[in-house]
């Protein structure tokens, strides 16, 4: 009788293990996505599987906008990251002291598909979290150091707010989007990006630009000289010394 109750326990755990392992199949029908491969790397816990289909999903362009809509359908879908090296993130316990800093709360899916959305369409919805800068860590970095050369990282805890406001921040993409659907394309959203006076977009336009994530049709040296260049002079002049630095990179760039 013993026998019999531990495989009970045995098979029940199993079969909890299982479910686990297939919440996104139970949270996202892929049959409903246009892009379905792509789109479940894209949720992976996987890190590697995650940003390689981000850089695929980005060089779709616009059709891949409904896609990163639908993920954003239920905003309580979470798929906490693993194996992310040195990336270094809202999720993040752990700072080596170098690596890829993304300021979006990717665990959570919604976030993941905005991250995503923003980087393509050059728009702000409010998916970044605002909680790390490269200057904060360097000083952490700089304020612990005797702790770090004894355990090689740092631990870190940051803020996270936005999965609290993710119905308001998804309402401001998807009305985007019914708006600008029909004639937007990622080279006006660039434009627009430029043109607008929120630092936030004209920074992540302009590092498109110098290091291109993705390929935006009709994006040559003609076009830039044609339709930005003097705005980029312009911002050059400004009073935000990044803003100074980034279009005096980009002015010696050649597209």
């Amino acid at each position: 009788m013993k026998h019999i109750y531990y495989i009970i326990i045995f098979t029940c755990i199993l079969n909890c293990n299982a479910q686990k392992s297939e919440s996104k199949v139970e949270i996202f029908d892929m049959s409903e996505f246009e892009y379905p491969e792509l789109i479940s790397d894209f949720i992976s816990s996987e890190w590697e599987k995650v940003f390689k289909a981000k850089d695929s999903l980005l060089n779709i362009g616009k059709p891949i906008i409904p896609d990163l809509l639908k993920l954003m359908n239920n905003p309580k879908a979470f798929e906490k990251l693993q194996n992310t090296a040195d990336l270094i993130y809202p999720g993040a316990t752990e700072f080596w002291g170098h690596g890829w800093v993304i300021d979006y709360d990717i665990d959570w899916i919604a976030i993941r598909a905005g991250w995503a959305m923003e980087n393509l369409t050059s728009q702000y919805f409010g998916f970044t979290e605002n909680v790390i800068t490269e200057k904060e860590l360097m000083e952490l970095h700089k304020d612990n150091y005797a702790d770090y050369i004894n355990t090689g990282k740092h631990n870190v805890n940051f803020k996270r707010q936005k999965f609290k406001e993710l119905d308001v921040i998804i309402d401001r993409a998807k009305e985007w989007w019914k708006n600008r659907e029909e004639n937007w394309t990622p080279l006006i959203g660039l434009k627009e990006a430029i043109f607008s006076n929120e630092i936030y977009r004209q920074l992540d336009a302009i590092q498109q630009m110098r290091y291109p994530r993705f390929v935006i049709k009709g994006f040559t040296q003609e076009w830039f000289d044609r339709e930005l260049k003097s705005r980029i002079i312009e911002l050059n002049k400004s009073g935000y010394d990044e803003l100074k630095l980034q279009t005096e990179y980009l002015l010696k760039k050649r597209i």
